[in-house]
């Protein structure tokens, strides 16, 4: 039996298999897609033919896939459920504080004990002291996971015992970044409006603030361009959207996500999807050029 079992191979849960592997971790694998596993095997992994053999393999299974929908998709699977028995499952997966609470019972339900986290870094600073990762769910859960998670995070913090905290912290720090960057888009069209160059904004932004490579992206016209540390409009658009619907789950103020969702709604729309998230600002002057007001939808 190996330690534990990594599922989702992407950027992200590529670099925790990477690092567990590096931590002298006996770590298993898989993916949907097998060609993920093989530089992974190749570094010292083992890969599961299955989902339910990847579970199987470990007393412990870190899920890093986009959603909360895709894990339930995956798991609902009979053979997987199958497997969860006396098993731990940490997600670190995106979702709301509603999805978080209704995996511990889905989970649990199965005899699984479930910890629910969020990771606030990039995949460069897993394994280092830069790497932040939040961790919900029972005490007993977690130190038995402590060992595991350690290595993937030098500011790794338990938040206890409430299923719905790490969730909640994780899209607090989404709307205070989302707020920097549709705030700084705004402010480049303030400044274009005016006639006062965007360099002239960005010269007045800190060293290593968000906005930087976000207004030097609006200069150059340079928005197929991902900046390091940036991301796609569609990626914040799955941001907002899961702040939007934390606010109607709670039943609080939704304004700001609401208008946040309409501005990326507009640029996926025009077709800048794939594009930095700089290139909201293309679908918001081109309603300026019309010389009208686009209401939401």
């Amino acid at each position: 039996m190996s330690d534990i079992t990594v599922v989702g191979l992407g950027a992200m849960g590529s670099a925790l298999a990477r690092t567990l592997i590096a931590a002298g971790r006996d770590v298993t694998v898989w993916n949907r897609s097998p060609e993920k596993m093989r530089p992974l095997v190749a570094a010292g992994a083992e890969g599961a033919a299955t989902l339910g053999a990847a579970v199987s393999a470990s007393p412990r299974t870190i899920v890093c896939i986009p959603d909360y929908q895709s894990t339930a998709g995956l798991f609902e699977q009979p053979d997987v459920g199958s497997a969860l028995k006396d098993r731990t499952v940490i997600q670190l997966s995106t979702g709301t504080p509603r999805e978080a609470a209704g995996g511990e019972a889905w989970f649990g339900a199965h005899g699984a004990a479930y910890l629910d986290g969020a990771i606030l870094c990039w995949p460069g600073d897993i394994g280092t002291p830069k790497g932040l990762m939040l961790v919900a769910g029972p005490a007993a859960a977690f130190e038995a996971s402590r060992a595991d998670l350690q290595p993937l995070a030098g500011d790794l913090r338990y938040l206890g015992a409430n299923i719905r905290a790490a969730s909640t912290l994780d899209l607090a720090f989404l709307s205070r970044l989302t707020g920097i960057i549709f705030g700084s888009i705004h402010g480049a069209m303030v400044c274009e409006a005016e006639g006062v160059p965007v360099e002239a904004f960005t010269a007045l932004l800190p060293a290593g603030d968000r906005s930087v490579p976000l207004t030097q992206t609006i200069s150059a016209e340079s928005f197929a361009h991902v900046s390091k540390g940036g991301a796609t409009v569609d990626v914040a658009g799955s941001a907002v959207t899961r702040m939007r619907q934390q606010a109607k789950d709670a039943g609080i103020n939704s304004e700001l996500p609401d208008l946040l969702c309409n501005w990326v709604r507009r640029a996926q729309d025009a077709g800048y999807g794939s594009e930095e998230t700089a290139a909201v600002i293309k679908a918001l002057r081109s309603a300026r050029d019309r010389g009208g007001r686009q209401e939401d939808r």
